[in-house]
């Protein structure tokens, strides 16, 4: 039944009538509105949502929290998605969310429609302490933002992204995010692109919300080694504190300050009681896995998928050899064909770190040809190897063991992961 279930989900379109807020409060009053009794930490953003999400619930959780954890895309199962300190749903208690969900609906919905209104059955089934619920598309027409009992808004990094839905300019994009913002609910934002955190400032005070901004200022790198990224955060909450982290993506010291910080206004209000050295043994065991992840010795992933999202990529990558010279690495690459794929191979062609780049298909009905990849890496570079393969086996076969990094699309770094299993699988 379990696997009738997830193909029938997977057959459902991500768009249905009306907007996903409109879908998400019908659907969820049908439900009995079981988000009522819940605690919500509501995120947004463009990068960094869901490292943000997982920061935050591994802090509530290893502060003795029952901690939900709503966040996507899945890479490789889609329990991924709806999870309680840690674990995925049990396909039992996947089964009985979506019949309960089926059971009470009265209209069309649309996939993410579904999986947000099983993850609410659950979370109040469990009885959680906490939700960390992660937005799908934008914030104020976003079907969780038909959950208005919020504790806390957080808004990461916003960049140019879903320019058709959301807007064609930053600030457009933020005034999409900042719909999430409930009255008089502390909001936390990332202030690193300056148009984006003013909108979202203006809308926290239209909604007499107090707002923290976390930008380049708050954080500091110490050093980014093998494995590990040392940083200071200083803000009114945190006077130059170190912590570290498990990875060496240099873009998740902004995702961990703001996730510190959204937590630490939290605990200001009297809404939690945080152990110091349980929150910095927190952001230690945090793992999120997909970005900047090193899945293989030697073998990075990295779900990058935007220009904004590359840039990060390769800002990380140049830091991590200037720690750690190295031999030249490969680049394995696909994209889906609705991003701007030009402008994320331009920027992957000015990093000096890679001596080939392996081209490959992700992404299912929205895949690119990867002859085209190809002929937009042979534009913006010359003297580099370009292979086409037709799988990420193929390419994987062809690996020589030595230092790649695979970015472009989450669905890439799912592929990769399940093509490991299934080498590892055919060598027992």
């Amino acid at each position: 039944m379990y696997d009738e279930i997830v193909d029938r989900l997977n057959r459902i379109s991500q768009f249905a009538p009306s907007t996903g807020v409109e879908r998400g409060r019908r659907v969820l009053r049908n439900c009995g509105n079981p988000e009522k009794d819940l605690k919500i930490i509501h995120v947004a953003g463009t990068n960094g949502k869901g490292s943000t999400c997982a920061y935050i619930a591994q802090i509530l959780q290893s502060n003795g929290y029952k901690t939900g954890l709503f966040t996507s895309p899945h890479l490789v199962d889609i329990r991924e998605r709806i999870k309680i300190n840690g674990q995925m749903i049990s396909k039992s208690d996947f089964e009985e969310a979506y019949n309960a969900v089926e059971n009470c609906r009265t209209h069309e919905l649309a996939y993410f429609d579904y999986m947000l209104v099983m993850a609410m059955y659950y979370f109040k089934k469990q009885n959680v302490d906490y939700v960390v619920m992660e937005t799908g598309l934008g914030g104020r027409l976003d079907a969780t933002n038909a959950i208005e009992n919020l504790v806390i808004s957080v808004i990461t990094t916003i960049s140019l992204e879903h320019a058709a839905i959301l807007g064609d300019t930053v600030e457009k994009i933020a005034a999409e995010k900042a719909g999430i913002i409930k009255l008089g609910i502390p909001v936390v934002c990332s202030g690193v692109v300056k148009e984006a955190a003013r909108v979202i400032k203006s809308r926290a005070e239209e909604m007499e919300s107090d707002c923290c901004v976390v930008d380049e200022n708050t954080f500091e790198l110490v050093q980014n080694t093998y494995g590990y990224i040392d940083f200071l955060i200083h803000n009114e909450y945190y006077k130059n504190d170190c912590f570290r982290l498990a990875t060496n993506a240099l873009y998740q010291m902004e995702n961990a300050s703001i996730a510190l910080t959204a937590c630490a206004v939290l605990a200001s209000k009297g809404e939690l009681i945080l152990n110091e050295e349980l929150v910095r043994k927190a952001v230690l065991e945090t793992h999120w896995s997909g970005r900047m992840e090193l899945v293989r010795n030697n073998l990075y992933v990295d779900g990058a998928h935007n220009p904004q999202g590359i840039q990060s990529f390769i800002e990380s990558v140049n830091s991590l050899y200037e720690n750690n010279p190295a031999e030249d690495a490969t680049l394995l690459f696909s994209v889906v064909s609705d991003k701007n794929y030009d402008q994320m191979i331009k920027i992957l062609c000015g990093c000096k770190h890679f001596r080939k780049v392996y081209v490959t298909m992700a992404g299912g009905l929205r895949k690119l040809s990867a002859n085209i990849i190809k002929q937009a890496f042979e534009a913006y570079t010359t003297g580099i190897d370009i292979v086409v393969f037709k799988s990420v086996d193929d390419a994987l076969n062809r690996w020589d063991n030595r230092l790649m990094f695979a970015t472009g699309s989450l669905y890439l770094v799912g592929d990769v992961v399940r093509a490991l299993e299934r080498k590892e699988n055919n060598h027992d």
